[in-house]
């Protein structure tokens, strides 16, 4: 085959998944991308160690279809290692996050992709979301600020994007770097500031093009304490400006809700 030929037989979008015990709703979120009116994409699946029926499923729709490229890690290595593990075996210039938990709605590709074509200064691009309750039901629609003035000027406990809407260019991990594995639970936000500080160009979509499972933004104590840690590494090696006191307000937080003495108004 030819260089040209071979250039051509590339997927435009490469999307990377890591799933980690998600027997539940893995079939969901994989069935959303088969039903994308986008359809020159590969699909390359992590399974980080899982213990449950996750990998059996998983191999089912990579029987159907040869787009799907699967990978099972040995033992649990989280996400940010999977996903870096996704990243390296991509091969298109454009890489889509997806979560398996998530439902990524038809048009999602197709309308993150014009918006890249028709803006070559856009390094990373995420997308508004419907957020779903711990049944899975819609309940409230969400949007991160659109435009890179907006996204650059807000605070340190504000993120970006919801990290399983993006679409980056390979460029931005050339420049920026893969995840770092040291800021676990927290390895996209201190991505997009690592990307900040060195100018990368971010923007978002206002329309919902992901269901985003919340599960309550209850999380396990070990989550909110990895989470935490993340946070404080992140505040001092950043140099962020009263990043301590606002990395403990966030653990105050997400204890509250823990305890269920507070439910977040997006969920209301």
């Amino acid at each position: 085959m030819s260089d040209i030929e071979s250039d051509l037989a590339l997927p435009k979008i490469s999307i990377v998944m890591a799933a980690y015990n998600e027997e539940r709703d893995i079939q969901r979120a994989l069935d959303s991308i088969l039903a994308q009116t986008f359809t020159d994409w590969e699909l390359i699946i992590i399974d980080d160690g899982s213990t449950d029926g996750t990998a059996a499923i998983i191999q089912s729709y990579v029987d159907q279809d040869s787009r799907i490229k699967f990978v099972c890690n040995e033992t649990n290595l989280e996400l940010s290692a999977s996903l870096n593990k996704g990243i390296g075996l991509a091969r298109s210039d454009m890489i889509a996050r997806a979560d398996a938990d998530d439902v990524n709605l038809p048009e999602r590709l197709s309308k993150q992709f014009d918006y890249m074509h028709t803006h070559p200064e856009i390094d990373v691009l995420g997308t508004a979301a419907y957020l779903l309750d711990e049944a899975g039901d819609r309940v409230n629609t969400f949007s991160h600020p659109l435009t890179h003035v907006e996204l650059a000027e807000l605070p340190f406990l504000k993120i970006q994007f919801f990290h399983p809407s993006v679409m980056i260019r390979r460029r931005f991990f050339d420049t920026v770097g893969l995840y770092d594995t040291r800021y676990a639970n927290a390895e996209d936000k201190q991505l997009w500031l690592r990307g900040l500080k060195i100018g990368c160009c971010y923007a978002n979509l206002p329309e919902p093009l992901i269901e985003y499972s919340t599960g309550g933004y209850v999380k396990s104590w070990r989550s909110i304490l990895k989470h935490a840690s993340a946070l404080l590494r992140m505040a001092k090696d950043l140099e962020i400006k009263n990043g301590y006191v606002l990395s403990l307000a966030l653990f105050a937080y997400t204890a509250a809700i823990k305890l269920k003495i507070y439910k977040p108004k997006s969920l209301r």
